[in-house]
């Protein structure tokens, strides 16, 4: 099936490449956590940013897990594959490879390593989107950069800029440069503790980490906001915001790895520097959930029902 990027809605995960033990991604535990998210109704998969660890693997193992989930999707929700790179040679080089694999869009960081003046963001993002003919979704991470409407102005006024991933808590920020670019513009809010205020203030969708293993409560929660119910889906974001404090308590990718395979997945290993977490942290972080879980009777995802 063919996407546009208008498509790309819903809860997105920002997918967590799994690896083997011996740091090689590994596409058998790959298969097992996309067909569950998949099978979770989630709007697409946002490949090989920071939670996919996209900055720790070299260019080609970068184009082995891109082409491995494409395949695995099999058409059945857009892909959008963050092609970041220190130079905007190489990452234009990996915005065609994602062409080719069959991603509906890129998304991109600025270099990482320099802190770019605005006139070089303009030739970094205006490199990436010659590339290919995809729609670039530009990653606002403000906490290395700060956003504002002339910027976004400048940056969407670039042929082929059709997006932003906008992580940060600026949503007056956020909703305004979604007005100054237009409805075809699409906005996506990254910060997962704050969903609902981005949907209110103008995001088109949510992306986040942690919709690796809640994206069933965060759909919950999106469902009851565009139903009209905000205090119901406040309920929802509450509960979302005690999960994520637990998770980021125990080691974000860490504590995910345990949901996962508390859920009866095959979720694989992170790669170094991250590790596994201990027996007595496992534990511990375990009962934390289920008091939150004890707290909320009348939820049912499925980790909640795993625990």
């Amino acid at each position: 099936m063919s996407f546009t990027l208008k498509d790309f809605t819903g809860v997105i995960p920002a997918y967590i490449t799994p690896f083997d033990k011996n740091e090689k991604y590994d596409p058998a535990a790959a298969r097992e956590t996309v067909e569950w998210l998949l099978a979770q109704g989630v709007g697409g998969l946002y490949l090989t940013g920071s939670t996919g660890f996209g900055a720790v693997m070299d260019t080609d193992e970068r184009k082995r897990v891109v082409e491995s989930v494409c395949e695995l999707v099999n058409g059945r929700v857009p892909l959008v594959a963050h092609i970041a790179a220190v130079s905007s040679k190489a990452s234009a080089d990996l915005a065609r490879h994602a062409k080719a694999a069959g991603c509906t869009g890129v998304s991109a960081v600025p270099s990482y390593y320099y802190k770019l003046n605005e006139e070089q963001m303009v030739r970094y993002y205006s490199e990436i989107a010659e590339a290919t003919d995809l729609p670039l979704v530009i990653y606002a991470q403000c906490s290395v950069y700060t956003p504002s409407v002339p910027l976004f102005e400048r940056l969407g006024a670039i042929p082929n800029v059709k997006g932003l991933k906008y992580t940060g808590p600026d949503h007056y920020t956020m909703g305004r440069i979604k007005k100054a670019l237009g409805e075809d513009f699409m906005v996506y809010s990254g910060m997962d503790e704050m969903f609902l205020s981005g949907l209110i203030f103008g995001a088109d969708a949510v992306i986040g980490s942690t919709y690796n293993v809640i994206p069933d409560l965060v759909k919950q929660g999106m469902e009851l906001y565009y139903a009209g119910d905000i205090f119901a889906a406040r309920t929802k974001l509450l509960l979302a915001n005690d999960i994520v404090q637990c998770l980021l308590k125990y080691d974000l990718w860490g504590s995910m790895k345990v949901c996962q395979q508390q859920m009866g997945l095959n979720a694989g290993y992170d790669p170094a520097p991250f590790g596994v977490m201990s027996e007595d942290a496992k534990a511990a972080f375990l009962a934390e959930l289920r008091a939150i879980k004890t707290s909320a009777p009348e939820t049912d995802i499925a980790l909640f029902r795993a625990l």
